[in-house]
């Protein structure tokens, strides 16, 4: 599996952890046949780990905002802070993949919305 099929999974996870709370990565791995997938259990644990500061993170980039975005939009923010943050992932390349998955699984222009967030984040930081 690649890096985009793996990141791809860990947004599904994040997702279904945003409707049912994941206890252990690594039975819901095996519920989905990811055993071994080394990058996506460092996610979903970094993810787990670091899960407030992340929030946070997003909840100042996007002011008011943050309560309007859908499970779907905070989930792909949700991994791609967790990338940059806690993960040293590129930030073009986690924003670039981020953009990829709105562009998937969103609504037709929210992944502008998400470069947007993303963009504000970064150069908060920097």
């Amino acid at each position: 599996m690649n890096r985009t099929e793996q990141r791809d999974w860990v947004f599904k996870l994040i997702f279904e952890d945003s409707i049912n709370k994941i206890e252990d990565v690594e039975r819901s791995l095996a519920n989905h046949d990811l055993d071994g997938e080394e990058f996506i259990i460092k996610s979903l644990k970094s993810y787990n780990e670091n899960y407030e500061q992340i929030e946070e993170i997003i909840k100042n980039a996007s002011k008011k905002r943050y309560n309007r975005l859908s499970k779907v939009e905070k989930a792909i923010l949700f991994l791609s802070v967790n990338e940059i943050y806690f993960m040293d992932i590129p930030h073009q390349v986690s924003i670039n993949e981020a953009v990829e998955l709105a562009k998937t699984y969103s609504n037709q222009m929210d992944y502008q919305m998400i470069n947007s967030i993303l963009g504000k984040i970064v150069r908060t930081d920097a």
